[in-house]
Order: structure tokens, then sequence, then C-alpha cells
């Protein structure tokens, strides 16, 4: 059975199979993709991207800035006097992963995706084993086409940061940080949204931590 569905020797037959590899074709990259993170309430979303540093704002700005270029952004927007920094950064690996702005309800496209394509698949065996019969006695294999009209570039990741930064009392500074992103690929923009994973936040305050401490006890040459 696996060879009479692998290589149908009726035109029902080939059709049949075409269909379902393209089907298949369509369907896995759908099933690939990982449903996304829906946005955090705005009191969870804030208590992630702020946080308090002791100094003052020029001491924090620089440690900011600092932080930033470890993580390979480059600064585009600042403004030292009402303590607002923006950044960006383009690569082709993902940093963090983009959320939902409004939650999903329901089935997400992947999975509707998966069980288009484990429909189609059942239909088409259930069809090619019925009509897969010697039509017209030839049973030349099929051969398709090579090539590919699907994507080819890669996935281009783009990703700003906003940072806002207001000095308080006691010689402390607040900062709060928020970033977006979006997704590229062959010039087509395939998803965009906010980024709201802790990890990612707690990367760029660690980086302000060490900077700090480094700023603090580094000796100065004169």
């Amino acid at each position: 059975m696996i060879t009479r569905i692998s290589n149908p020797k009726s035109k029902i037959g080939r059709l049949l199979l075409i269909c379902l590899l393209g089907s298949l074709i369509l369907g896995i990259s759908g099933c690939a993709n990982s449903p996304r993170a829906e946005k955090p309430p705005a009191s969870i979303a804030r208590a992630m991207e702020t946080k308090v540093f002791p100094g003052d704002l020029r001491t924090v700005l620089k440690a900011s800035i600092n932080s930033l270029q470890d993580m390979d952004y480059t600064i585009s927007v600042l403004n030292s006097d009402i303590g607002l920094i923006t950044a960006n950064r383009t690569t082709e690996y993902q940093r963090a992963e983009l959320a939902s702005e409004t939650p999903e309800e329901g089935m997400s496209d992947g999975q509707k995706a998966c069980l288009a394509v484990g429909a189609i698949a059942i239909v088409a065996i259930i069809f090619t084993s019925i009509f897969d019969g010697d039509d017209d006695g030839d049973s030349n294999p099929i051969i398709f086409n090579d090539s590919d009209d699907g994507p080819d570039g890669p996935k281009i990741y783009r990703y700003r940061i906003t940072i806002n930064l207001t000095e308080l009392k006691n010689n402390e500074t607040n900062v709060r940080v928020s970033a977006s992103g979006e997704v590229e690929q062959d010039g087509k923009i395939l998803s965009t949204g906010g980024v709201h994973e802790l990890e990612f936040f707690q990367r760029f305050f660690t980086g302000m931590n060490q900077g700090l401490f480094l700023d603090q006890n580094l000796p100065i040459n004169n």
C-alpha cells in the first residue's frame, strides 16, 4: 500500500499525491511555528521593565549606554536632558520572542494548519487506495519540479529599545525599558510585537550593574 501511495499509477492517484505534497509543504511551516506569547498585564510588564539604580541621572545614563553597546545595539536617539535613549539592532538571530498584542481565541494558526494537513493526508490516502488502478497502463513515476517558490532569504530580526530615566531623591535613578521588534524575510514583514521576556530585561539590567560597579571601582588615571 505504501508503494502505491508513493508511486501511484493512475492519473487520479498522481493528482491526489501532488495535492497532498503541496498541502504538507504549506502546513509544515504552520505546524513548526510555536504559539506566540501573549502580552502580560501592565503591572507585570512594568515590574519586568523597571529598576532603580544608585547614582545620579548622568551616571546611570552612561551605564545604560554601555549596556546597550555590550548587547550590540546602536544608539539612535540620546537626550540626556530628559533622560531618553533609543537604540536599534538588526540581526539574523532571534534574541527575544515577540508577544502578540491581543490574546488568541481558540486554536492558533499553527494548530489549524496541522489539523488541515492531517485531514488532507487521510483523504488523499483513502482516495489513492480506491482509485489507483492501472489507468492506461501508464506506470511511469511522477517527476516533480525541484524549483522552490518558498522564501529564499534568511529571517531578519529587528529590535528597538526605548529607555526612560527619571532622577529620584537620595541619589537614585529610575530606569524604565521598553522593547519591540519585527521579523522580516525577503522584504516581507512576517510578524511584529513587543518584547516581554524577563530574561531579555535581566540581561540589560545586569549589564548596567556591571557598568556601574566598574565605574565606581576602577581607578581613574590622571
